[in-house]
């Protein structure tokens, strides 16, 4: 079974799995990815072995309430939907915001996780942590159009426990580390995909995470961190922001542009697959 993505994040690359799977080594040890966000391409592929992590600690609350704690979720799914379901928008967003204001204050649980992913499906693009304060703003226009849920429907509650049934039927670690953390334990036979945020001249309007800091230094940082898997022999792809930059910065490697819809910019664009083999 082909398990999806469980969670709605900035990024996803669902969508784009047709341009990447053409490119991913037929064989490797443990499959590496320091930014794994929804885990799209990981969730697809379903290495025997790997490492996943994330600086969001929302997010990594989320993979890890997912395997640990599936059916504890799900009851706080069906129970969000049973109050949600017959609101009018206009409720809808009142307690959407009611709901998102109290998510700082929570432990990190599978009850925070839950809530997180709820809010983040019912969110206007999923974008609920905007200058570093957890904000609902307004109805994904599927609700607020169509009054779709699918996020509370049988097959996300089926694909929650199929991943739950991997993670814990396979090796993966899972954690909540700088990226370059994570790189470090690459070795030779290993592959490591990343799906870093881009740095791009659009201002965006959410944070991928508190007080983070994403200029062309990041994007140096990064070329230094694939030097050293270079050395290692290590094999590495990654995807990029189609700018003059990174194209600058990443020139000796294969490049490969595929074109994507941004839904937030409303029109198609390029992006880069960046490897090293």
């Amino acid at each position: 079974m082909k398990l999806k993505t469980f969670i709605k994040w900035s990024g996803n690359k669902s969508k784009h799995l047709k341009h990447i799977l053409p490119f991913i080594p037929s064989s490797y040890k443990t499959y590496i990815e320091p930014f794994v966000g929804s885990g799209a391409l990981f969730l697809n592929l379903q290495p025997k072995k790997s490492i996943i992590n994330d600086l969001n600690k929302d997010l990594i609350n989320c993979w890890e309430s997912v395997k640990n704690n599936p059916l504890d979720i799900l009851k706080i799914f069906d129970t969000f939907g049973k109050i949600f379901k017959p609101l009018d928008n206009k409720d809808k967003v009142v307690l959407c915001r009611e709901i998102t204001a109290s998510i700082e204050m929570s432990n990190y649980d599978y009850n925070r996780a839950a809530i997180f992913m709820l809010m983040k499906f019912c969110g206007y693009n999923g974008h609920i942590f905007v200058n570093n304060k957890f904000l609902f703003g307004s109805l994904d226009m599927n609700i607020y159009i169509n009054d779709r849920f699918f996020f509370l429907e049988e097959p996300m509650s089926r694909n929650i426990f199929e991943v739950s049934k991997y993670l814990n039927n396979t090796d993966c670690s899972i954690y909540n580390k700088d990226y370059k953390t994570i790189l470090s334990k690459a070795k030779k036979g290993d592959f490591v995909f990343m799906d870093p945020p881009y740095v791009e001249s659009h201002n965006y309007q959410f944070n991928y995470n508190k007080d983070e800091k994403l200029d062309i230094n990041f994007i140096k940082e990064l070329y230094k961190e694939v030097l050293k898997l270079d050395k290692k022999e290590i094999r590495w792809m990654m995807t990029q922001a189609d700018t003059k930059e990174v194209e600058l910065i990443f020139k000796k490697y294969k490049i490969v542009k595929f074109e994507v819809y941004r839904r937030g910019l409303k029109k198609y664009v390029n992006e880069l697959l960046i490897m090293n083999y």
